[in-house]
């Protein structure tokens, strides 16, 4: 039996925190009996640094809160803890019954098929990434981007911690440069028959020109190139409009709760 679109989408999202794995050093990603757990670079928590997510869906809720406890316990460390609304409801009981709350909801979206190709205006150029220059020009855009969602530019910085390691079969960026200045970018991490859109975003100066949907048309559809049958993302407030106009449709929500680390330990 083939895979639902929404199988499809949900494990690229796995998918993308063993990637997030591979571009941070240092990095732990451990992944056993049903149940993944990334310790980042350092200790800031997060849907892509110091997270655990439930593989196998036959794994008790308990059992997946224990192991995570102790896991990240033994770091000295606080985690996020990812809950899909559709296939960790168990998890949220189990959560809120600790008297913790959910610290962010987020849509997850999909689509079935390419968007139109995006019109490029003069004096922009949209380059793939191709070179660690091009990739760090990402980076340089997306430290800038992100802290209208609370994510300091430093943080960002960490999640990039080897550059080279994007430059990879699994994943294709996009940068969009305005007279020799990288302003906006977006990048795809490929999962088989499925791709996920992630890292889209436009420096300050540049917003509301359009470029960050070109570049996420170009990512969407540099996915279905590659073979996917859905390309998946995680909105954000500020995109999830953007999105819903290309054709992107809510599938599920994914949900991050949050523990904090041993008083004992000083978040190493």
């Amino acid at each position: 039996m083939n895979p639902s679109s929404q199988d499809l989408a949900d494990a690229n999202l796995l998918e993308a925190i063993r990637e997030h794995a591979r571009w941070q050093e240092p990095c732990e990603c451990v992944e056993e009996d049903g149940i993944l757990m990334m310790a980042g670079a350092n200790a800031f928590p997060g849907v892509f640094r110091n997270c655990v997510a439930r593989t196998d869906a036959g794994v008790p809720a308990p059992e997946v809160l224990a192991r995570a406890q102790a896991f990240f316990s033994q770091r000295g460390r606080g985690y996020t803890v990812l809950v899909r609304g559709s296939r960790d409801q168990d998890m949220a009981e189990a959560l809120q019954a600790a008297g913790l709350a959910p610290v962010a909801d987020s849509p997850c979206m999909l689509i079935e098929a390419p968007v139109a190709e995006p019109g490029i205006p003069a004096g922009i150029r949209i380059e793939r990434f191709d070179d660690v220059a091009r990739v760090q020009h990402a980076v340089q855009i997306n430290a800038e981007a992100y802290t209208a969602l609370k994510l300091p530019a430093a943080e960002t910085r960490v999640f990039f911690g080897r550059p080279a390691a994007l430059l990879s079969p699994r994943v294709i960026g996009f940068v969009a440069y305005r007279d020799d200045v990288p302003v906006s970018t977006a990048l795809t991490i490929l999962s088989g028959q499925g791709a996920g859109v992630y890292w889209v975003g436009t420096t300050s100066d540049a917003r509301r020109s359009g470029l960050g949907e070109a570049c996420t048309r170009l990512a969407t559809n540099a996915g279905f190139s590659h073979g996917a049958r859905v390309v998946t993302l995680q909105a954000s407030a500020f995109g999830e409009p953007i999105y819903q106009r290309l054709g992107y449709q809510t599938y599920d929500r994914l949900l991050r709760f949050r523990r904090p680390a041993p008083e004992s330990a000083g978040g190493k």
